[in-house]
């Protein structure tokens, strides 16, 4: 597959040729519970994040894209309980239909058609976290390998409801095409996710420290990122200047919350918490996260800069990337952005639409 256009993202393989598939958007079976999730998006949003890797100036543009675009929907998707038990079961909806219709859907690689003829749930893991290995190590094959894992994530449903490819009883639903070369593991530091059963899924579970106190109203941090360097904290926040630019307060408010339960004196993280409250006007919260950002370093440079603005409150434009990486000669407040809802109408509604017996056209809107 052509790597894309910055302004367009197109898989039209798999699941993904009737809808989105956020599973193989972050390289995940579609079994794969909230702590893992969350960990494999922070690692793919170190590598796409276009800061990180030194990429050239096309480079990091299309990398942004793709974060923006591919990863970042999945992930508000998948993180989210009502809306993960909604995609998986739809799945369901999304296997019969296409046993009903006998549709002939193409499998083009080779790994896929290995499970196809000889489905079980071993191989199916095995083969997803192969291809995940080398899903986001190059900006130009990204499509092909999440194609790869979407017609995967495909036979899988199909074999979960029962379908047996050349079984004398079952519908002509797949069809095995010329089969492209499939990835084989390398030799990578790439997270590789435990072996687990599907019926009785088994991922590592984040343990707090015994002297901790728990707090109802914090989003404990489930990876594992459980050092606290400083070069890991600073990776974190730039994915929240990422979102920050992007006017997407609310993934940025639950990734600064976690970093403070890390290291609760990094004067920029509460700095930068001080502008996502200031932006969905919470201006009390906004002032105490720059006093105390100024408390633990009075030079904090964009503590300075939005802690006047709440002093003399003007209308001006919302915060920017460039208005937490310098404090320009003449700062300018902010005014208050609303909290942007991406993807309002998206997967389910269009899947349910295609799923209907009535719609002919089986194409993406």
């Amino acid at each position: 597959m052509n790597q894309p256009t910055p302004q367009f993202i197109r898989i039209d393989r798999g699941i993904s040729q009737f809808n989105h598939d956020y599973y193989a958007a972050l390289g995940l079976p579609i079994i794969s519970s909230p702590v893992y999730i969350r960990h494999v998006y922070v690692s793919i949003a170190r590598i796409l994040h276009p800061d990180v890797h030194g990429f050239s100036t096309e480079e990091k543009e299309i990398a942004t894209q793709y974060l923006a675009k591919l990863v970042n929907p999945a992930y508000n998707v998948l993180m989210k309980d009502e809306e993960r038990k909604a995609y998986q079961g739809i799945f369901k909806l999304l296997a019969k239909r296409l046993m009903q219709k006998s549709r002939n859907v193409p499998i083009h690689s080779a790994i896929a058609c290995e499970l196809m003829m000889a489905p079980n749930d071993g191989l199916y893991e095995r083969s997803v976290s192969a291809i995940a290995k080398l899903q986001y190590q190059s900006l130009k094959t990204i499509l092909e390998y999440t194609a790869q894992i979407s017609e995967l994530n495909l036979v899988y449903i199909l074999y979960k409801e029962g379908y047996q490819y050349g079984a004398d009883n079952m519908p002509p639903v797949l069809a095995p095409m010329s089969p492209t070369k499939s990835p084989k593991p390398p030799a990578s530091n790439y997270f590789t996710p435990p072996k687990a059963s599907y019926t009785t899924p088994q991922y590592p579970t984040y343990k707090p420290p015994i002297n901790r106190q728990s707090d109802p109203d914090e989003t404990v941090f489930q990876t594992r990122i459980e050092d606290r360097d400083t070069s890991a904290i600073g990776d974190r926040l730039k994915i929240c200047e990422v979102y920050i630019s992007q006017g997407d307060w609310k993934s940025a408010l639950k990734d600064l919350r976690e970093i403070l339960q890390l290291d609760k004196n990094n004067s920029k993280c509460h700095a930068m918490l001080g502008v996502v409250y200031k932006n969905i006007n919470q201006p009390q919260m906004a002032k105490a996260s720059l006093q105390r950002s100024l408390q633990i370093n009075p030079q904090e440079s964009l503590a300075l800069k939005h802690i006047k603005d709440l002093s003399n409150p003007t209308p001006s434009k919302t915060a920017t990337k460039n208005d937490i990486k310098s404090e320009p000669k003449n700062p300018t407040p902010t005014k208050k952005t609303p909290i942007p809802s991406p993807q309002k109408r998206g997967w389910l509604s269009n899947l349910l639409g295609w799923a209907s017996p009535n719609d002919r056209n089986d194409t993406r809107k």
